[in-house]
């Protein structure tokens, strides 16, 4: 699993996080919620090893985070920002083909990855159109593709880590849906999943764990029953909301 334990991070002595714990667990998936600054893209920078924390230890499998090497990081850890900037040509073949560079699984299967990987996000028919001339949601679900096909059987004894960041900020209802069904998926293959969200409800669809930062603090943290509560959201968000219950999924819905 990966796992954060009183992890704090400070910059020129402005405090983002503060005591962080938090267990990205294989099969589950994990969302993080909150309000604009509440160090939500923080967190995900410490947790992906963009940056070093102030204070406290992240480790993956049980081994520290800063202890794997960027290849053997890679090959069981893909990670999606919430942008992803290029500027070159390239088809979406060969974008998500840059997901297959930390194994050496050969071509043949890797083409095989490819196009399972396109296949999960509606993406076939982008195979070789190029990046450049995509629309945003198009980008976003080649990027997403690419993420997929790196992480897309396991290499090693270790358990595999998704993270996502904001990964359904430009795609439409249905887009949305299937990317909730491709994270289901992965962590029905004992993947753990960490999704950074906005989305209330959304959250609340596809994820088993909810953790809740507000002010750089762990608000909540818990089953979406236990934390998306309108006295939560109150404290978290300043929203007066009322909780009710999806009728397709069974999940809280949250009305504002």
């Amino acid at each position: 699993m990966l796992e954060a334990q009183g992890l704090s991070f400070s910059i020129a002595g402005f405090s983002l996080l503060r005591d962080i714990d938090l267990r990205v667990e294989p099969g589950k998936v994990t969302a993080i919620i909150g309000p604009n600054g509440a160090g939500k893209t923080s967190l995900f920078r410490l947790l992906t090893g963009e940056q070093r924390p102030t204070a406290g230890n992240i480790a993956l499998s049980g081994r520290p985070l800063g202890d794997w090497s960027s290849t053997q990081l890679a090959s069981v850890m893909a990670v999606l920002p919430q942008s992803s900037r290029l500027d070159f040509p390239f088809t979406a073949r060969e974008v998500v083909m840059m997901g297959r560079i930390p194994h050496a699984t050969g071509l043949v299967r890797d083409t095989a990855i490819v196009d399972a990987a396109l296949t999960a996000v509606d993406g076939s028919y982008l195979d070789k159109r190029f990046y450049t001339h995509m629309s945003g949601g198009e980008k976003q679900r080649v990027q997403l593709a690419r993420v997929l096909a790196q992480i897309w059987e396991p290499v090693t004894d270790h358990a595999r880590v998704l993270i996502l960041d904001e990964p359904t900020s430009s795609f439409d209802l249905a887009h949305q849906q299937l990317t909730i069904t491709n994270m289901r998926s992965f962590a029905a293959q004992g993947v753990g999943v960490l999704v950074v969200i906005h989305d209330l409800n959304m959250a609340a669809r596809c994820a088993d764990q909810l953790l809740v930062l507000s002010c750089g603090r762990i608000a909540a943290c818990g089953s979406p029953q236990q934390v998306l509560t309108a006295t939560t959201i109150k404290q978290v968000f300043n929203v007066d909301v009322s909780i009710g219950i999806n009728p397709l999924t069974g999940t809280p819905l949250v009305i504002a």
